[in-house]
């Protein structure tokens, strides 16, 4: 608290006497007081989780798959993180910039630069009692999106959203549309998962064996009608075709909302997928521009969380072994 006091002090006299460097030396030492706050708080987190609360008495103890899929991953590699549960009847702007920003002797000042989004657009299903019938909505309202939009391009931030589906927020739409008991079927069809080779870690993932087994998934296309102006999607992972699909489509996209910085998923994670695990890592290590082992309390890089988590360096250790084992019972037959 010593750092706060003297900031609290040096403000008065910086206003009082030098007024033409008032700015500059309040902001060196608004740093300072960010830098005191975080010393005092060794659980601090650069990720925020924003999901929906769909527990009946707001207390956030049901948990989608998506999410659970992405704190376990966050446990597994020692990664903090906080978390903002929204309730379905909606939150409030106030409570939104209260969730993203410091207020430091009252200067907003962001605190994260990775927003989660486990539950795509915070989304849950209003079925409709009497018919049973489907009816998503998101629990934050449309203008309210923009908010978030703008924390990315006014700090750099980056958004991740799981479980997406194909809409003009990522400039997509389904490659085929299908109805009740024939969309069950057909979106959780077994695909493999790929990555464009021009992206980093491609060979570790590509090598990873990654499908869509017991994963609900929306295959997409780049939706050429609704391309807007500073609007750009690229293609990130696909799935390859299948009896159901037969041809390649989208599984992930990255998209830069004039200025914005997003990722979508078209698929639900889940804790118990080899798939999911694996793609938490690709997605963290996209959102906070780094190789995974500056993030990771394991200090692994990316490439080497990708064949950890998906077996496939075991099986090469597994390999390794039995080739060694091999070479001695050689020697041992050859000498005795």
């Amino acid at each position: 608290m010593f750092i706060l006091l003297i900031f609290d002090r040096t403000e008065q006299i910086l206003s009082n006497e030098l007024f033409e460097y008032n700015i500059i030396f309040l902001w060196y030492f608004k740093i300072f007081s960010i830098i005191e706050v975080l010393c005092e708080d060794d659980t601090y987190s650069d990720i925020l989780i924003i999901t929906i609360d769909n527990s009946l008495d707001n207390s956030g103890n049901y948990n989608s798959t998506s999410y659970e899929s992405v704190t376990d991953t966050m446990k597994n590699y020692n990664i903090n993180y906080d978390r903002l549960l929204v309730k379905r009847s909606g939150i409030l702007d106030e409570e939104i910039d209260k969730a993203l920003f410091f207020n430091i002797n009252g200067t907003a000042l962001p605190k994260y630069s990775v927003l989660v989004f486990p539950d795509g657009r915070v989304s849950y299903d209003a079925a409709n009692p009497r018919t049973g019938n489907s009816n998503w909505q998101s629990a934050i309202k449309p203008n309210q999106w923009e908010r978030f939009y703008n924390y990315s391009r006014n700090y750099d931030s980056r958004l991740v959203f799981l479980n997406e589906y194909p809409s003009n927020y990522t400039g997509t739409k389904l490659y085929k549309e299908f109805e009740s008991s024939e969309a069950e079927l057909k979106y959780q069809s077994i695909q493999n998962i790929k990555s464009e080779l021009d992206i980093s870690d491609a060979k570790a993932i590509n090598e990873s064996n990654l499908n869509t087994k017991e994963i609900y998934h929306y295959p997409a296309v780049i939706d050429t009608h609704s391309s807007k102006k500073d609007f750009k999607v690229e293609k990130l992972l696909y799935f390859e075709p299948n009896d159901d699909f037969p041809e390649e489509t989208l599984a992930a996209v990255t998209v830069d909302n004039k200025g914005a910085q997003y990722v979508a998923f078209f698929m639900a994670f889940g804790d118990w997928s080899k798939t999911s695990s694996v793609l938490n890592i690709v997605w963290l290590s996209w959102a906070v521009e780094k190789d995974f082992k500056f993030i990771s309390g394991n200090h692994i890089d990316t490439a080497q969380g990708i064949k950890e988590t998906s077996g496939s360096g075991n099986s090469l250790t597994l390999e390794i072994l039995l080739m060694i084992l091999s070479t001695i019972f050689t020697i041992f037959y050859i000498i005795f």
